[in-house]
C-alpha cells in the first residue's frame, strides 16, 4: 500500500491542470444541478385551486363555537382551516359543500386530524349553537365546528373574505339565502392561502391541502 501512495501523488502533480478543470467542472455541474432541482421544487408545486396568498387578510374573528364557548381565530392555531358561510336551512349548497369537505377530510386520512371545518352561519336568529351542533356532526362529527355570533359579527367576517350573500331582510322571514359555496382555506398561522369552489375536484382539493398540513408549521 505504501509502495503506491507515491505513484497516486506523481500521478495527480502530472495531471494537475487537468484535475484541476475537472474539479470546477464537477462543482458546476452539480451546482448547476442544485439550481435547477430548487427551481422545479419552486415551479413544481403550482395549487390545483385558486392561490389567494397576499390577496385576503389573515383569519381574524371573534364568535361562538356550536359548543357555546367563546372563540377566536387564535382558538384554532396549528390547523389548516376551511372556512364556509351557510346556514342550516338550506337545501341547495350547504348540504352538497358539506357532504364534499366531509368526503375530502376522508381522502386526507390521519392527516385531517389537522385540518378543520368552520361553518360559519349566516342566519344567526335562528342557528343557535345547539342547531349548528346537531347540523355539522351529520356530516362530520370529528373536524366540523360551526359558529354563531352578532349579525353584524357576521356580516363583518363575511365582507373581509368577499363571500357576497344576501340576508333576509326581516328576521324570521321564509325562504332560503342566497349565497356562494366558496370555501376560504387557511394555513396553520391563520394565513389566507386558497380559494376552492364546487368546480374544484375533491381529489384535487384533498391533494391541495395534504401539501399545507406538511408545510405548515
Amino acid at each position: 500500500m505504501n509502495g503506491n501512495a507515491p505513484k497516486i501523488k506523481q500521478a495527480r502533480t502530472r495531471g494537475g491542470n487537468a484535475g484541476l478543470l475537472a474539479g470546477l467542472l464537477g462543482r458546476y455541474i452539480v451546482s448547476l444541478a442544485i439550481a435547477l432541482a430548487l427551481s422545479g421544487c419552486v415551479n413544481e408545486k403550482s395549487w390545483h385551486v385558486e392561490d389567494v396568498t397576499g390577496h385576503l387578510p389573515d383569519l381574524n374573528f371573534s364568535m361562538t363555537s356550536d359548543r357555546g364557548g367563546a372563540v377566536t381565530a387564535r382558538t384554532y392555531d396549528g390547523y389548516v382551516l376551511l372556512m364556509y358561510f351557510g346556514f342550516t336551512h338550506c337545501t341547495a349548497e350547504c348540504p352538497v359543500s358539506m357532504a364534499r369537505l366531509a368526503q375530502v377530510m376522508g381522502l386526507l386520512g390521519n392527516d385531517a386530524n389537522r385540518v378543520r371545518i368552520l361553518f360559519v352561519t349566516l342566519d344567526p336568529a335562528r342557528d343557535t349553537p345547539q342547531v349548528l351542533r346537531r347540523y355539522v356532526t351529520q356530516f362530520d362529527p370529528e373536524h366540523a365546528v360551526g359558529l354563531t355570533g352578532t349579525t353584524a359579527d357576521i356580516e363583518r367576517l363575511a365582507k373581509q373574505y368577499r363571500a357576497a350573500y344576501r340576508p333576509r331582510s326581516k328576521i324570521g322571514e321564509a325562504g332560503n339565502i342566497e349565497h356562494g359555496d366558496s370555501v376560504y382555506i387557511f394555513d396553520s398561522r391563520g394565513r389566507a392561502r386558497l380559494l376552492a369552489t364546487s368546480s374544484d375536484s375533491d381529489e384535487n382539493l384533498a391533494e391541495d391541502l395534504w401539501h399545507l398540513v406538511k408545510t405548515s408549521h
